[in-house]
């Protein structure tokens, strides 16, 4: 066969394969997604029987599969295209369990921190330094209580999450000044402004509803800083930009929108701790301490 007749061959195949139904409904993309799985099955089956596991992992933004073995593991796939992530995902639920397995690694419980055995007792304090926590913790909830809509939810969740509820309350206020119901072009919806999909994550169903809206929040900006090690401006950014831009530029991308973004909300912070500070100050507590 010549290379003329068979290049004439491969353009009516792809010609005939685009006119197809699966194609049409698929798109290119999700059929390659669909071409991946059928070689994972067909070729996974031949290495199960040599010892040979497959991992399908779910993030953020991507699938990667992992080819396991008894001697290394090595990484074969890594679709970062939505769909075609989620196809593959997907498709990997019809394969054997002997096969294949499935791990959903966002928001699962191991990127909670988990409290460390302590080495010595701890040291008991004192009444007076017993007290003065006592009220700093009181005088915490008051100003977020009062300093702004639904402050008594934040800092429940802040806490709940051990997540400074004054960086809660500067997303919140960027992302939706304090509306229950906003919601944007794209779809984001609620008090810190998370889409649908994300939402279910974090075990949210209803986002216009503040007390779930929050939850779901506060555990994404825990998650965020335990990615990103407790970077307070690459946290803020993967809130805006998305955690795989983040660290696919190595900090904050360079998307104006992403970077004033990230002005913004370092600016309420600021202004919510100076308040606070001032807040404590009023009622005659030593301000450094009612910020620890």
């Amino acid at each position: 066969m010549t290379k003329h007749a068979l290049a004439e061959k491969v353009a009516r195949a792809r010609r005939k394969s685009e006119k197809s139904r699966v194609f049409r409904i698929l798109g290119g993309r999700g059929t390659a997604a669909l071409a991946l799985g059928a070689a994972l099955s067909v070729g996974g089956l031949t290495d199960a029987m040599s010892g040979v596991h497959f991992v399908v992992q779910k993030d953020l933004d991507s699938v990667r599969v992992v080819r396991q073995d008894d001697s290394h593991s090595e990484v074969v796939a890594n679709l970062r295209d939505s769909f075609a992530a989620n196809s593959l995902f997907k498709l990997s639920r019809v394969l054997p369990d002997s096969l294949v397995t499935r791990r959903n690694a966002l928001f699962d419980e191991a990127w909670l921190p988990q409290p460390q055995p302590s080495v010595a007792p701890p040291v008991k304090r004192d009444v007076f330094h017993e007290e003065m926590a006592r009220i700093n913790d009181a005088i915490r909830r008051e100003f977020f209580a009062n300093a702004m809509p639904y402050g008594g939810i934040i800092h429940e969740k802040a806490v709940k999450y051990d997540v400074d509820p004054a960086l809660v309350a500067a997303v919140v206020e960027q992302e939706s000044k304090f509306h229950r119901t906003a919601r944007s072009q794209v779809g984001a919806r609620g008090l810190m402004q998370l889409m649908p999909r994300t939402g279910r994550w974090l075990g949210a169903r209803d986002l216009y509803d503040p007390e779930q809206n929050l939850d779901a929040g506060v555990k994404y900006i825990k998650y965020l800083q335990h990615r990103f090690h407790g970077n307070v401006k690459q946290t803020i950014a993967a809130y805006n930009a998305g955690e795989g831009n983040v660290k696919r530029y190595g900090g904050i991308p360079p998307f104006r929108e992403t970077q004033t973004y990230v002005r913004r909300v370092l600016h309420n912070y600021a202004k919510r701790n100076e308040q606070l500070k001032q807040f404590g100050a009023a009622r005659n507590v030593d301000s450094e301490a009612t910020l620890r």
